[in-house]
């Protein structure tokens, strides 16, 4: 063997003894940068839903998060619906707790994990992905692999906050491209109670929309309520399958039924007279009971006791 051919040998065994040692590792590094966000299958261990968006924890488990707010204990699918949420109550989250992305079963103090931000993993109601790790040398492995910035709580919550209208404004046209709210026609689509056409009360229209694209339209939440007062129909919220949409009386977005906030009881009068007016933001509900009067009452809490304000249970 001459000495060309022996220095190009003695090469090759030098790269395939690197390569035998490095692949393992890349692999493995590979698989967390692919491992199924959402899972698949869901996991049916995971049987709860975010309020805000009704994205289910079968699916979303890695990112999802547990918090009080107020007087409430609630949860959320990701940073971005944690954000809303306490953007629309005005008040920061208590006691918040995140899934690791990575051990979605696992939950631990949001305030002691860390969090890699913007890695090529697959982001929860953002482009921007946030995942969070039990200690900062694991997001720092997992951001060496795919990417991202390793951040503490606060700092990723606060961009979370920063990101929340603009996304919205992707989140609504996606919503509707995709069929989970589905705008009423008029001349087609009547409330399902009283037979009017939502479509020509755009501050008022509700609907429920249900597993494999079905909707049931509402012109009010007078009529919502009424329709929810039905212990059959009420059911269509338990489980995966149904959600509630609510139109912000302020902007005419497409909102949340279960994290809005009502006046009743007010001077004003909507469709089918007596109606909780929906807001997005508890603040603007406020003032509203300014101007007309009436009373801020949460879902659950009309929900508990429809005969509570002003309309038959």
């Amino acid at each position: 063997m001459d000495r060309l051919n022996r220095r190009q040998f003695m090469g090759n065994i030098t790269l395939l003894t690197f390569a035998s040692m490095v692949t393992p590792l890349s692999l493995a590094a590979q698989s967390h940068c692919q491992v199924d966000h959402p899972l698949a299958p869901p996991d049916p261990v995971f049987s709860e839903r975010c309020p805000n968006c009704g994205m289910t924890r079968s699916l979303w488990a890695r990112t999802w998060k547990s918090f009080r707010l107020a007087e409430n204990e609630s949860q959320a699918c990701s940073f971005h619906c944690l954000a809303e949420m306490a953007l629309k109550a005005g008040q920061p989250p208590q006691n918040v707790r995140t899934a690791l992305f990575l051990q979605p079963r696992g939950m631990v103090p949001a305030e002691a994990g860390w969090y890699v931000v913007g890695s090529s993993i697959r982001g929860t109601m953002t482009r921007i992905s946030k995942a969070a790790f039990a200690s900062r040398s694991a997001a720092s492995d997992f951001a060496r692999s795919c990417g991202g910035d390793v951040m503490g709580y606060q700092a990723t919550y606060a961009m979370a906050g920063t990101t929340i209208e603009r996304e919205n404004a992707m989140i609504d046209q996606k919503r509707v491209a995709s069929g989970k709210i589905i705008p009423p026609v008029d001349l087609k689509d009547e409330c399902v109670v009283c037979h009017m056409y939502p479509s020509r009360y755009p501050r008022h229209r509700s609907q429920v929309s249900r597993f494999k694209g079905r909707i049931d339209h509402f012109c009010s939440t007078h009529c919502l309520f009424i329709w929810l007062g039905d212990a059959g129909n009420r059911a269509v919220l338990d489980g995966t399958s149904g959600m509630v949409w609510v139109t912000d009386f302020a902007t005419g977005r497409w909102i949340s039924g279960r994290t809005a906030y009502y006046v009743v009881d007010s001077r004003f009068m909507g469709p089918m007279g007596a109606e909780a007016v929906a807001f997005d933001r508890l603040d603007q509900a406020h003032a509203f009971v300014r101007n007309q009067g009436g009373r801020v009452l949460e879902f659950h809490q009309i929900q508990a006791n429809p005969s509570a304000w002003g309309q038959p249970s």
